[in-house]
C-alpha cells in the first residue's frame, strides 16, 4: 500500500512539473515570439499563472523554506489576477482593442488581498518582537493553524471573484453575439466568428476545470474532509488535457484565419469595361460602304435593258 501511495505521489509530482513547464514555455513563446497584438501579453500572463498553479503541486512540507500554509497564503492572492486577465483578453480581443492597458482596476483585488495576507501574517507572528523571539513564534505558528481567519476567508473570496467574472464573461459573449448577427460583412464576419469560437472555447474549458476543482478540492476543504493526492491531481490532469485540446484547436483556427486573411488581401481581378457601343466607328463606316455598294449594284442591274433574243 505504501508503494502504491508513493507511485501516486511521484506521478503527481511529475504531472505538476510537466504541466508547469509546458504552460510557461507556451507563455514565453506567445509573449516574445508570437507577435500578433498587445492582447497576446494578457494571454501570456494568463498562461504564466496557470503554470504557477501547476508548479505549486511540487511543494510539500519538506521542501519549503517557510511553513507551507504561510507560503500558500502568500501565493493565493496572485490567483486573483487569473480571471481578470482572462476577462480582459476576451473583451479586448472581441472589441479588437490593441491599445496599452497599463495597470487596470481589475488588478486591484490581487494587490489588496496580498497586502491583507501580509498584514495577517505580521499580526499573528508578532513581528514587533525581537529577532530572538521571531523564530520561536514563527514555528509555533507553523504547528498551530487557525483556519477561522485568513486561511479560510481567502479561498472563499477567490471563489466569489471567479464566479463573478464567469458571469461577466457570459454577458460579454451574449452582447457580442447580438452585434455579430447585425453585421453583414461576410469576410470580416467569418474572422470574427473564428475569434469568438476560440475565446468561447477557452472560457468553457476554464469554467469546467474551475467547477471540477470546486467539487473536488474546495468543498471538501470547507467540509473538513481529508484531501488525497488524487483530489489534487485530478484537476491538474484535467486542466493539462484541456490545454492540449485548446492548443490543437487554436492551431487549426490560426491556419484558417491566415488563409482567410490571405484571400482577402489578394488583388481581385478587375472586370473589363464594357463599351456602350456595339461597333467601333471604323466598323460602322465599313458596313455603310458595303451597304451602299450593294444598293448601287441593284440600281445598275435594274437600269440595264434586257438583251434582245434571237
Amino acid at each position: 500500500m505504501n508503494e502504491f501511495n508513493t507511485f501516486f505521489a511521484q506521478a503527481y509530482w511529475w504531472l505538476s512539473l510537466f504541466g508547469g513547464l509546458h504552460c510557461l514555455a507556451l507563455a514565453i513563446y506567445i509573449r516574445y515570439f508570437y507577435h500578433s497584438n498587445n492582447n497576446q501579453k494578457l494571454l501570456a500572463g494568463f498562461l504564466s499563472l496557470i503554470g504557477l498553479y501547476f508548479l505549486t503541486g511540487m511543494l510539500n512540507r519538506d521542501n519549503t523554506p517557510i511553513p507551507i500554509h504561510v507560503l500558500f497564503n502568500l501565493i493565493t492572492p496572485i490567483y486573483f489576477l487569473l480571471m481578470p486577465l482572462l476577462y480582459l483578453y476576451c473583451k479586448r480581443s472581441l472589441e479588437q482593442n490593441t491599445s496599452p492597458i497599463g495597470f487596470s482596476r481589475h488588478y486591484w483585488p490581487a494587490l489588496v488581498t496580498l497586502c491583507l495576507a501580509m498584514i495577517d501574517i505580521a499580526v499573528r507572528l508578532n513581528l514587533h518582537k525581537n529577532a530572538i523571539w521571531f523564530q520561536a513564534e514563527f514555528f509555533k505558528y507553523r504547528q498551530d493553524i487557525d483556519f477561522s481567519h485568513w486561511s479560510l476567508a481567502l479561498p472563499l473570496l477567490l471563489f466569489i471573484q471567479t464566479a463573478t467574472y464567469f458571469v461577466a464573461l457570459w454577458r460579454l459573449f451574449q452582447r457580442h453575439k447580438l452585434r455579430q448577427q447585425q453585421n453583414n460583412d461576410a469576410p470580416q464576419q467569418t474572422l470574427k466568428l473564428i475569434r469568438f469560437r476560440w475565446l468561447f472555447g477557452l472560457t468553457l474549458a476554464m469554467l469546467f476545470n474551475w467547477l471540477l476543482r470546486v467539487f473536488v478540492v474546495v468543498l471538501p476543504f470547507y467540509l473538513g474532509d481529508s484531501l488525497s493526492t488524487l483530489s489534487h491531481a485530478l484537476p491538474r490532469l484535467s486542466l493539462l488535457l484541456s490545454f492540449y485540446l485548446l492548443a490543437a484547436y487554436g492551431l487549426k483556427q490560426i491556419t484558417r484565419t491566415a488563409y482567410l486573411r490571405g484571400h482577402m488581401s489578394a488583388p481581385q481581378p478587375k472586370a473589363e469595361p464594357q463599351s456602350s457601343e456595339i461597333l467601333t466607328p471604323e466598323e460602322f463606316e465599313f458596313l455603310q460602304q458595303l451597304q451602299q455598294e450593294s444598293t448601287d449594284n441593284k440600281e445598275k442591274s435594274t437600269d440595264t435593258p434586257p438583251k434582245p433574243q434571237n
